[in-house]
């Protein structure tokens, strides 16, 4: 098709808003607690779209905002995990309702009108199928869960490190000619990859997401090499991503079907238990959506918590970084993730003062880099004592200041004897 992603985006949020009011309505009209639980379900859609088309608008803009400095890394996360915990609450509602209603026999009325929404409710879904599918090129290594966001954050990172001299013009190309997922933008795209955060996809360093390496020091700047690492082994992450898009894509088509399954039997049987199935196929409904938001709130919270990802061993990228010649000590060492695909650390380094610390730095990249993690922030500490591996104490303490307070404020307050 020759439509823009943005244009799909706002075809395809039209789309879902309308029938997101059309299903309330009916629902509540015809008194359908399952055509009420999948109008809900659409709206998480929306909610989606919505937070695709405004990361779109973002990279329009040029200039990058001071007050973020890590950019909009986590601005689809924090969208994500308030969509997940509203999705809670409406579990909760759709299942209270629900046994309130198994309780008292309940009514349902003009069925044929529930059936024509729910057809037409599925047909919705086809669409957006079929504006966002997109037959990419099968040798692409990276597929980013959303191209909007993907975007977005290349844009802000090509423009911050444009500022030093290692960056390069073959990794700003490499950057900006990133492929997209094949169902790119759709909302199930999002949902999936930030449910594979919280799931051990990539364990061991044979599984390294394809990001390239921007590490920074804290040394006065000289040339140095840095081997970026573009072409990572991703075809099973690939594989594995799609799969959760094709069960997100299920879910919301197995809502419909049951919408259009429930007036079926009100109005072509003569059961005397069918008005029941109103009510049993929403808490179906509402077993759906919890599948969907627990995950997503459980990879977002920690995400957000900046928890150490679950393919990263803590003591084991210690072990690397101390097994470096030159290192005597580390400590201060944190691994999080910013987003769903970009994983960053930091660590304090005691080093050798008789080895020349940027090619000490080069290999400590390199063993973050075998570990998952393209991003990391070194600082160098040199004592001109030899102080033994075993010491983890800043050698670099809190000026004297009585507004500052080192055991609350200090990046490594001091040891306390206890």
């Amino acid at each position: 098709m020759g439509l823009s992603r943005a244009t799909r985006i706002k075809l395809l949020l039209a789309i879902d808003i309308i029938f997101f009011f059309v299903e309330l309505g009916v629902g509540c009209a015809v008194r359908s607690l399952a055509l009420i639980a999948d109008s809900f379900h659409m709206l998480n859609d929306v909610v989606s779209l919505i937070v695709a088309l405004y990361a779109i608008k973002l990279t329009a803009k040029n200039a990058t905002d001071s007050r973020y400095s890590y950019g909009w890394h986590r601005a689809e996360i924090l969208a994500a995990l308030t969509n997940g915990v509203f999705l809670l609450a409406i579990c909760v509602s759709i299942f209270l309702e629900a046994i309130q209603r198994f309780a008292t026999k309940p009514e349902v009325g003009n069925p044929r009108l529930i059936v024509i929404v729910g057809a037409w409710g599925l047909l919705s879904n086809m669409v957006g199928l079929f504006l966002f599918h997109e037959h990419g090129h099968s040798h692409s290594h990276s597929t980013p869960p959303n191209a909007a966001l993907t975007e977005l954050r290349d844009k802000h990172e090509d423009t911050v490190m444009s500022r030093t001299p290692i960056r390069t013009s073959d990794e700003l190309q490499r950057s900006r000619s990133r492929t997209s997922s094949s169902l790119y933008g759709h909302p199930a795209a999002t949902r999936a990859a930030l449910v594979q955060t919280a799931e051990e996809i990539a364990a061991g360093p044979s599984s390294e997401p394809a990001i390239e390496m921007r590490s920074q020091v804290r040394m006065p700047s000289s040339p140095t090499h840095r081997g970026d690492h573009s072409h990572s082994h991703g075809h099973s992450h690939g594989s594995m991503n799609m799969r959760g898009i094709l069960l997100h894509v299920a879910g919301d088509a197995l809502t419909n079907i049951g919408v259009i399954a429930t007036g079926l039997i009100i109005w072509l049987t003569n059961w005397s238990f069918k008005f029941y199935f109103d009510p049993m196929i929403s808490l179906v409904i509402a077993i759906i959506i919890c599948a969907s938001a627990v995950p997503l709130v459980r990879s977002t919270s920690l995400i957000l918590l900046q928890g150490v990802p679950r393919h990263v061993s803590l003591d084991d990228v210690r072990s690397a970084i101390l097994a470096v010649d030159g290192v005597l000590s580390v400590h201060e060492l944190h691994v999080w993730q910013l987003s769903e695909s970009k994983t960053v650390a930091s660590v304090h380094v005691l080093a050798s003062p008789s080895h020349d610390f940027m090619p000490v730095a080069a290999q400590i990249r390199n063993a973050l880099h075998h570990h998952g993690i393209h991003s990391s922030t070194i600082q160098p500490e040199y004592n001109g004592n030899g102080t033994s591996s075993e010491e983890g104490s800043c050698l670099i303490v809190c000026p004297k200041d009585e507004n500052c307070n080192p055991q609350e404020n200090a990046c490594c307050p001091p040891l306390i004897d206890v």
